[in-house]
């Protein structure tokens, strides 16, 4: 039996460390883990130049690229969480941050969240910004939302309009569920389920007047 025990035990000490080499997943938990929230989010592929202007001749401010658990660049190997907003390789999804487009040629991201550095990626064929309103209505219907670990007490709660002064039909702190319903402006229509079993739908305000994010989107299987 002990022998079983320390095969088991060398098992999991051996399979734990190997799942970490295969991928490294990112998602934000507070708000202050996104210094700036911009527009919305650019989907890259592969391997980004970025330039001071939307222009290819303009200088190079960085090149970069990225395999399923570290981002490679001029200046050495950065974490994923310090370049993307989100980062998930078993779903494709390395999202950064977009503050502006120019046409649909070129979209200015933020390239390093801790510095806030930013400048212009020419945009690949297939990809474009997507902008929070549409993440928050197309995830968020799919895959669902989670609450930022540090929104206030205060805020836990659902409106019966998407209004401020909205009248408060449901007050909740940890869910088992969320899921977007319908995005009206900075509001969405959530049904929230517990795990008790019940759902509740009300009106919860996603963005504020600054731009910051009350929530974000639940990448998670």
């Amino acid at each position: 039996m002990r022998k079983f025990i320390y095969f088991i035990i060398l098992i999991l000490a051996v399979m734990i460390p190997m799942r970490s080499l295969f991928a490294v997943e990112y998602t934000p938990k507070y708000h202050n883990n996104i210094k700036n929230y911009g527009i919305g989010l650019y989907f890259a592929t592969g391997a980004v130049t970025i330039y001071e202007q939307p222009d290819e001749k303009s200088r190079v401010l960085e090149k970069m690229n990225w395999d399923n658990k570290s981002v490679y660049t001029l200046a050495g190997t950065q974490k994923p969480q310090n370049v993307f907003a989100v980062f998930s390789p078993k779903k494709g999804m390395a999202g950064f941050i977009a503050l502006d487009e120019e046409e649909t040629s070129y979209t200015k991201i933020i390239y390093n969240g801790q510095s806030n550095l930013s400048g212009w990626i020419k945009n690949d064929p297939d990809c474009r910004v997507f902008y929070w309103g549409e993440l928050f209505q197309k995830f968020g219907s799919a895959r669902g939302l989670y609450f930022f670990a540090d929104t206030r007490k205060e805020d836990r709660i659902l409106r019966l309009t998407p209004q401020e002064d909205g009248a408060i039909s449901y007050e909740f702190l940890y869910p088992k569920a969320v899921k977007a319903q319908l995005v009206r402006g900075n509001w969405v229509l959530l049904r929230v389920g517990e795990y008790d079993g019940t759902q509740k739908i009300g009106w919860f305000k996603w963005r504020n007047a600054d731009g910051t994010l009350n929530m974000f989107l639940n990448i998670e299987d």
